[in-house]
């Protein structure tokens, strides 16, 4: 008997390891469940599929089994997509294997919002805006529907042989249902966005149906590789251009003013500056969001042999326009080097790598509250 092993498999970006196993009893039955990871603006992860097992196979005995060397051999290329991995384990050799099926769907795939900054100064105003042309290709990390594992080889010196595969039939009925799933919510996304009287939500509401057009444009280039003849008829008829250029527009009609205290060279405005942009928004007045705060970076008079210690405190607010808070960032700490120009150096380091971390996480966060769900 063959053991057919249902695998949940993430692939991170840069990394090969990292698929997790659950099993469960059955004779000849077969169950799916998915699960999906919340949406942020420089990374997404897709759904991922369990299946279960029957039967089993030893993994020693015999001679070199045909499929070591070619697993189309034993996995007919017109009917799967077959790999074979090799390690010191059967799960190594499965996770190496694994690994080799998902380079065929460009593993790693990353992107890079290309922004355009331009910057204006008239009068008594100053803008600083983007062009917000970015292909929004912004899956970084791989992950495939319905990976299975039968074959299993040992050889004379105890190295592991597993092969991976793919039902190209089975798998593609699979991804047309999430396209589906996928285009039904742009749709509906696209509907609230246009019913939205508030300029916040309907930015919102785009930003989570760029979102949503992207991961079925990767799912469709994954159906693609899977199975070719279904992607016509799997192809949404939305025009993600249009969703784009919506976006685009609608973010440009957010203007934000910051006005950060003690920041006398700049430095977090800087930092501020290019998120504020990096989210397609206008930095200048009149403003629809205000980030105001206050930053200091302090001499502790603590000393050691060789290091200078200074105390950074930040608080930062991002508001409407009428005051009202949306989300808040404070940070403080301890950072020491061997002179205090260094060491403050080294603490506005720390504090634009929170802006970018946690500010940016908040910010996604609150967005995403805008966002009405989609009717059951």
């Amino acid at each position: 008997m063959r053991q057919k092993k249902g695998r949940m498999i993430l692939w991170q970006t840069r990394s090969e390891a990292g698929s997790k196993r659950q099993q469960r009893s059955g004779n000849n039955s077969r169950a799916q469940s998915s699960c999906w990871n919340k949406l942020f603006f420089h990374k997404i992860i897709l759904p991922v599929l369990i299946l279960t097992t029957a039967g089993c196979k030893s993994l020693t005995g015999g001679g070199v089994p045909g499929w070591v060397a070619n697993p189309k051999s034993a996995y007919p290329e017109s009917q799967y997509l077959a790999t074979v991995g090799e390690g010191d384990t059967r799960r190594a050799a499965e996770n190496a294997a694994a690994a080799n099926l998902a380079r065929i769907f460009e593993a790693h795939i990353e992107s890079d919002e290309r922004l355009l900054d331009q910057s204006r100064e008239t009068g008594k105003s100053f803008e600083r805006t983007t062009n917000f042309t970015a292909d929004i290709n912004i899956l970084s990390t791989q992950t495939l529907y319905n990976i299975q594992h039968a074959e299993a080889w040992q050889d004379g010196k105890g190295r592991v042989y597993a092969v991976a595969y793919l039902n190209r039939r089975e798998t593609a009925a699979i991804y047309r249902d999430k396209i589906d799933e996928q285009s039904t919510r742009v749709h509906f996304l696209l509907v609230q966005a246009e019913q939205a009287d508030d300029l916040l939500k309907k930015y919102a509401t785009l930003r989570a149906a760029n979102r949503r057009a992207a991961e079925a444009k990767y799912l469709l280039r994954q159906l693609k590789v899977i199975h070719p003849r279904s992607v016509p008829g799997a192809t949404p008829n939305y025009t993600e251009n249009k969703i784009r250029k919506a976006l685009a527009e609608t973010a440009k009609q957010i203007r934000v003013q910051i006005e950060v205290k003690g920041d006398d060279n700049r430095r977090i405005t800087t930092v501020l500056e290019d998120q504020v942009t990096r989210y397609g928004f206008v930095v200048g007045t009149p403003a629809v969001l205000e980030i105001v705060g206050n930053v200091s970076v302090d001499d502790t008079g603590q000393r050691t042999a060789d290091l200078v210690f200074v105390r950074y405190t930040l608080a930062l607010q991002v508001k409407e326009a009428d005051g009202t808070t949306l989300i808040s960032l404070n940070e403080k700490g301890r950072e020491g080097h061997v002179s205090l120009s260094e060491a403050r150096i080294r603490s506005f380091r720390t504090l634009e790598t929170a802006i970018k971390s946690t500010g940016n996480t908040r910010l996604d966060a609150y967005f995403d509250t805008l966002i009405d769900p989609m009717p059951q």
